[in-house]
């Protein structure tokens, strides 16, 4: 009796992050940050950028390519990197999907515990348009950081 209570207190103890909801208020994940271009009005969520956004992990987005939106489109999230001349804390919203495939190594974690060559949980590519990408990597003289991304009210 009590081995199966230490048994059952350890798998509670150990769940691993793709255990709990992806898409919750106030979840946290490691982060890898790049940029891209091209994020118009054709993006997988269907919905026009506007201000800060950018295109996240297929692991976090929860669709492939041809998925259409993904659960996580329209949510928002804090990125934080301690890469100095970066942003010390900015909020995106999710409008479009970095699909995991040979091209994007860094969107092809194996769920939300694996880890990609940066050796984080997901990715945000930030968006060139309207700013995310150079409000975010600041002076840093980079477009690849990485840090900490956690969901947050829109």
């Amino acid at each position: 009796m009590l081995f199966q209570v230490i048994l059952s207190f350890a798998a509670v103890a150990l769940a691993a992050p793709s255990d709990v909801e992806p898409r919750a208020i106030g979840n946290t994940f490691s982060a890898s940050f790049t940029q891209y271009s091209g994020c118009g009005p054709e993006v997988a969520c269907g919905m026009t950028p506007d201000g800060h956004t950018a295109a996240v992990s297929q692991n976090l987005f929860g669709v492939g390519s041809g998925g259409g939106a993904g659960p996580a489109c329209g949510t928002c999230w804090d990125l934080s990197s301690g890469l100095p001349g970066t942003r010390a804390l900015q909020k995106v919203k999710v409008t479009n999907l970095c699909p995991a495939d040979q091209y994007n190594e860094k969107c092809s974690q194996n769920g939300l515990s694996g880890k990609n060559s940066l050796g984080t949980n997901v990715h945000f590519d930030l968006c060139t348009q309207g700013n995310a990408a150079a409000d975010f990597f600041g002076s840093s003289g980079t477009t690849l950081a990485t840090g900490i991304a956690k969901q947050v009210p829109c």
